[in-house]
């Protein structure tokens, strides 16, 4: 399935994401760009030296002083050893090796740094979720019209609910099997999705009691009194109600000891909730891992589907949902008692989960009584051991289930705890009901399987490019003084009136060598390509002068040339043979030492 991202942060990319999204980088264009600009500055500082040469030729100079000038333009060492006839031509071609200092320091300027940014880019993410839900299906009925047992597709959705459901979140199948795709490898994608749901209208009732007193006031020694109790029954359509639903009856107390002694005062609260299937939108976060994870399948997707919100121990439920979650339409299933139906599989299997009760009892001692698989999960009571009995939860008629949540911390309210169960069990049904995770997602359009695309905000771990302001203003600042320093060599560039080069053929001209010489351009001042059209195609030759006193070397046309015997270094000193020889063994030993160190590290 393609993946469209929507936005893209220039500055930051996702780890393990493909390459070809981010086909540039910024420090390769960073990089990019220094090399342009080194490119320029090499060229600017060649055209400047060429210039300044011309300029001093122009103006009159000493050939020791041209030769210099000249020399500066391709040798370090000429310019580390000018000394006193050290000028601005100089420093102008130091700043060809200086340049090297401004591409480190713009180096160093970017780096890499891991961190986690919230929301910074979009992506499309496709869930594969039912948001229909089946009628006359999934409950199966005996011969007294009660639903007796669940079909083949309700079984997979409580297989899913009690084996994928950890911490609040779904655990997602791998592969083409998954549920949701196109959020990037170790990120979280939030937005929101339509699924089956469903929709509670709830009455609360509240009335404070102290079944220690009222123990007390009956004539004999053996009472009971609820704790906890939770019930499911179907509600079936009728002519003057088109559509079936699930009662929810629940009742909990919450009590604490008394002042007087045998008392434990409280309150009861009392819940009456008509459950009706909806269709409802669910706030998503889809938690990818690696890529490599993903494919060990050590580690799989998440998804999370509420946002959990405290709410007043007792408080009034009247806004259909829970979490977050918003109601957007009821599904009415018009089903009646002996049907094959929806509203009985809802009614079977929420009471086989969540079924139970308790009641506190008197014979003798106080004790409780309870009933139901789950009614130890859901019926709890603080254990305040801070009362001075040695067991607190031994022989007391009090049972604190709110202690907690009094101080800010503890578990909520029961009802809304039993309610946000019951979405998971919607959310799971819209994921596995009609059978998508088993059916491979190529063919699951074939199949007339339903599918939503949503945008999604990410969220997650980000390799960041991050500025280090002060190596670029040490940059800039190297990159400035370059320029600063070659400017002066463009000066009077106007006075030479042509462009020029410090190229041989243009010095030797300049100089009155007649192989460089036509007539045609003799006593002018153009420019140096209008000679080489003229002389360009004459063929010459460096070697012994013919007719000339030997030793007399020069370059002419090849007839008028012989090839030397031998080859003299004529002006080569040991002074000088020394001082060259020391520089390449320092630079040598430089280089040795750095590939060295490189390789021991």
């Amino acid at each position: 399935m393609a993946v469209t991202i929507l936005c893209v942060s220039n500055h930051k990319r996702v780890k393990d994401w493909p390459f070809e999204r981010f086909p540039i980088q910024p420090n390769v264009l960073l990089n990019i760009a220094n090399q342009i600009q080194n490119l320029g500055l090499l060229t600017m500082i060649a055209q400047g030296l060429a210039i300044a040469w011309w300029r001093k030729a122009l103006r009159g100079s000493s050939l020791n002083t041209l030769h210099r000038n000249h020399a500066y333009s391709y040798s370090f060492y000429a310019i580390i050893t000018a000394g006193r006839n050290f000028n601005i031509v100089a420093l102008a071609a130091l700043m060809t090796k200086f340049a090297v200092i401004d591409s480190t320091l713009f180096q160093r300027a970017t780096r890499t740094a891991i961190t986690q940014q919230t929301a910074y880019m979009n992506s499309s993410v496709t869930a594969w979720i039912a948001t229909e839900w089946p009628d006359h299906s999934g409950g199966i009925p005996g011969k007294d019209n009660i639903t007796k047992t669940v079909d083949a597709d309700w079984a997979k959705v409580i297989d899913a609910y009690t084996a994928k459901i950890a911490n609040g979140k779904m655990h997602d199948l791998l592969g083409g099997k998954a549920s949701f795709f196109g959020c990037p490898f170790r990120q979280e994608c939030t937005g929101s999705i339509e699924g089956l749901g469903l929709a509670y209208n709830c009455t609360t009732k509240r009335e404070d009691i102290d079944y220690g007193l009222q123990h007390q006031a009956q004539p004999n020694n053996s009472s009971s009194f609820p704790l906890w109790n939770v019930t499911f029954r179907p509600n079936w359509a009728t002519p003057e109600k088109p559509y079936a639903s699930v009662q929810l009856d629940m009742l909990y107390a919450d009590t604490h000891r008394g002042e007087q002694p045998g008392s434990c005062p409280g309150t009861v609260t009392r819940r009456s909730c008509e459950i009706r299937p909806a269709v409802v939108k669910y706030p998503v976060v889809v938690m990818i891992p690696s890529e490599e994870e993903l494919k060990g399948g050590n580690i799989v997707t998440h998804i999370k589907f509420f946002n959990e919100t405290k709410m007043a121990f007792g408080a009034p439920l009247s806004d259909q949902q829970v979490d977050q979650v918003k109601f957007l339409r009821h599904h009415n299933l018009n089903e009646t008692a002996g049907d094959t139906s929806t509203i009985g599989a809802l009614s079977y299997v929420l009471s086989n989960l969540y079924r139970s009760s308790a009641e506190l009892v008197f014979d003798k001692e106080w004790d409780i009584k309870v009933q139901g698989s789950q009614a130890q999960s859901i019926f709890y009571a603080d254990n305040d051991k801070a009362d001075g009995e040695g067991d607190a939860a031994r022989g007391r008629c009090y049972y604190d289930i709110d202690a907690k949540n009094r101080e800010g911390v503890g578990r909520d309210d029961p009802a809304v705890a039993l309610l946000r169960k019951m979405n998971t069990l919607a959310f799971t049904a819209g994921l596995y009901l009609n059978g998508a995770p088993t059916t491979d997602v190529a063919a699951r359009p074939a199949a007339g399987m339903p599918s939503q695309t949503v945008l999604t905000s990410v969220t997650g771990i980000v390799e960041e490019y991050v500025t280090n302001f002060a190596y670029m203003a040490g940059a800039l600042v190297a990159t400035l003084f370059t320029l600063l320093a070659v400017l002066p060599v463009y000066w009077g560039y106007w006075q030479l009136g042509r462009k020029v080069t410090l190229g041989p053929l243009e010095i030797t001209q300049a100089f009155g060598a007649p192989i460089v010489a036509p007539d045609r351009y003799k006593n002018t001042h153009g420019d140096f390509d209008h000679i080489l059209k003229e002389v360009g195609e004459r063929r010459v030759q460096y070697g012994q002068l013919v007719g000339a006193p030997r030793g007399q070397m020069g370059i002419a046309e090849p007839k008028d040339v012989q090839y030397p015997d031998t080859v003299v270094r004529a002006g080569s000193s040991h002074k000088s043979r020394v001082a060259g020889f020391g520089i390449g063994a320092v630079l040598g030993g430089t280089i040795a030492g750095i590939i060295g160190g490189n390789a021991k590290s």
